[in-house]
């Protein structure tokens, strides 16, 4: 039978990709389009594009105290939230604790949560054009201090590596990979949670989050 799309990738479940030379980038421009339609329809006028932050700096919704949302404006919080949690599947991981703390309200959020989300889908309006650019060349890591550690004395002392016997010759260029990690101790002032955030990269390319 006859393949359909086999043409070079330009659009796959929201998100738009297109190369600048040879390099390949992914933006859900589309989507986040699609986001602004979906907010005009539910308040009548676009998303406020002044915001340069996802929420304000310091900002703690646990601490909310403006009046719970009807059902019709709770269903309304949650449909937004799924639709940010997406687009963060999609590469917009600059929003993704924001999102992380804003889901943790969905099924009984108040009025001061809905305009976080609001303000949300402003700054990704107004950012809409951010993407990512799949690199694949090595990164220089000779500025990053390596420390070497003794393990002598540890559980792990003369631990190897096992490899199975017929393992193939490794074929390509090589890859790097790097994680970054960080955390916000306490970041629920109420509950005394932490959140962990990590990223990791192949070569210069995001590829988990």
């Amino acid at each position: 039978f006859k393949l359909k799309g086999t043409a070079p990738l330009n659009y796959l479940l929201g998100c738009d990709y297109y190369r600048e030379g040879k390099v390949l980038c992914a933006a859900p421009k589309r989507y986040i389009e699609k986001m602004e339609t979906t907010y005009l329809q539910l308040f009548g006028e676009k998303p406020s594009q002044k915001m340069r932050s996802p929420l304000e700096k310091g900002d703690n919704p646990e601490l909310d105290t403006t009046d719970f949302l009807d059902e019709k404006r709770t269903k309304i919080y949650q449909s937004m939230v799924g639709a940010a949690q997406w687009i963060i599947s999609l590469g917009r991981f600059d929003i993704a604790v924001h999102i992380m703390t804003l889901s943790s309200f969905r099924s009984q959020p108040r009025k001061g949560h809905l305009e976080r989300m609001k303000r949300v889908y402003g700054y990704l309006s107004k950012m809409k054009h951010a993407a990512i650019r799949f690199r694949t060349d090595m990164p220089d890591v000779s500025d990053h201090p390596f420390l070497d550690y003794d393990w002598s004395n540890s559980p792990y002392a003369g631990a190897r590596e096992e490899l199975p016997p017929d393992l193939p010759i490794a074929r390509g260029k090589p890859v790097l990979m790097t994680s970054f990690v960080d955390a916000n101790l306490c970041h629920d002032l109420l509950s005394g949670r932490s959140v962990t955030g990590v990223l990791h990269f192949f070569n210069k390319s995001p590829v988990d989050w």
